[in-house]
């Protein structure tokens, strides 16, 4: 971790793609991608990594390979939804066996209050945050895709959606104690 928080990372990210890649590989070519799929995807796992380990966030008791695996196969799942293909879970697939997945399964109980707070927040506000965190588009692509009459209009609609989802969770115990 602390050569990705410094930025020397060429040994570590090499370790990583002779390491991790090729099961991530496996998982998106059996799940209607190709390599070239998988090589985008676990780019945008590493990045997302590396974004974790600078600023902090990311809980060193999780083993690196369990989390690059976990947000490879989230980030393909994801971009499937989007293009209309399908995955299939696979049985046995090689994973590392010390890394802890229970907190990466989204219960029913998860999903129902998701889909509730998703309501509760709006189409709009919820496509906005979704671009601008989990896809990391900038002002200006969200601007574009959304319509906006201008950046600035973005960054304000972004702050009221941002402070609305905290109001959400803020009124809601339950929703507080399912996702502590």
């Amino acid at each position: 971790m602390k050569s990705l928080k410094t930025g020397d990372n060429h040994r570590v990210l090499e370790y990583l793609y002779k390491r991790i890649y090729p099961r991530v590989k496996a998982y998106v070519c059996r799940n209607s991608g190709t390599a070239e799929d998988a090589f985008d995807i676990f780019q945008d796992a590493i990045v997302c990594l590396c974004r974790s380990a600078r600023e902090g966030t990311y809980k060193e008791k999780y083993e690196v390979a369990g989390f690059l695996y976990s947000v490879s196969r989230n980030l393909w799942i994801n971009k499937v939804k989007r293009e209309n293909r399908s995955v299939k879970w696979t049985e046995g697939m090689d994973i590392a066996e010390t890394y802890d997945f229970s907190n990466d399964i989204i219960t029913d109980q998860k999903a129902r209050t998701i889909r509730e707070v998703i309501k509760r927040l709006g189409e709009k506000c919820f496509k906005l945050l979704q671009y601008t965190f989990y896809q990391n588009r900038s002002n200006e692509e969200v601007c574009e895709l959304m319509n906006f009459a201008t950046v600035n209009a973005v960054k304000t609609q972004k702050y009221k959606c941002k402070q609305k989802l905290l109001n959400i969770m803020e009124e809601d115990a339950q929703l507080k104690e399912i996702f502590e």
